[in-house]
């Protein structure tokens, strides 16, 4: 049944964008399931956490380890609304050395090749203490997924490379690094309910 299910996955990810008009849900999860539907959709897949996660209004009980996106292994982690008890979003996570900005380029290449081009681009700067960060987002008419890039330490949240030689047909995402190498940082990739405009804040 594990099999069958990881086999579906593959075959859903390799799909073309082209053909691609909405994602109903993260994975086989759809928005609003209870925590016993999300156990039923997702077997042996699912791992129980130890406790309750909060995430201030939402919590997670359940999770999916080695979700592979690009190469790269991530842990999903299924967040409750505290209120009624049904998914609201999946939140995937990548830390500590795993998560570099050429990485983050790995990712977003990667979902731009399943969904297609993003369709918001956008560099958050640094205030009050807060970490830097850099978001890419896709929306479609059931879910919204956001892929963001933290970094706590550094002063940009990238800095171009003094040395590179600069490509006019390069988007200036792709020609910008972060040269400083300390931690901690985090890959984010949330996945929520395209009705959930609260937790689809936009660039500001």
């Amino acid at each position: 049944m594990r099999a069958a299910a990881l086999l579906l996955g593959l075959l859903c990810w390799a799909a073309p964008a082209a053909a691609l008009e909405d994602l109903p849900g993260w994975d086989t999860t759809r928005w609003g399931m209870t925590g016993e539907e999300l156990r039923a959709v997702l077997g042996e897949r699912a791992a129980e956490l130890p406790g309750r996660w909060v995430y201030g209004g939402a919590y997670a009980e359940l999770a999916v380890e080695e979700v592979e996106i690009g190469g790269l292994v991530f842990t999903a982690y299924l967040q409750m609304n505290d209120r009624t008890e049904r998914l609201q979003q999946v939140l995937l996570e990548r830390r500590r050395t795993g998560a570099v900005p050429a990485a983050f380029e790995q990712v977003v290449d990667a979902l731009t090749e399943r969904y297609g081009p993003p369709s918001g681009d956008c560099p958050q700067a640094k205030t009050g203490g807060q970490p830097l960060d850099y978001e890419v987002t896709w929306r479609f008419p059931t879910t919204i997924l956001h892929a963001k890039f933290l970094d706590f330490s550094t002063t940009a949240v990238f800095s171009r490379d003094p040395e590179a030689e600069l490509d006019p047909l390069v988007v200036e995402r792709k020609v910008r690094r972060n040269l400083r190498r300390f931690l901690p940082r985090r890959i984010l990739l949330r996945f929520h309910s395209a009705g959930r405009t609260d937790l689809d804040p936009g660039c500001s």
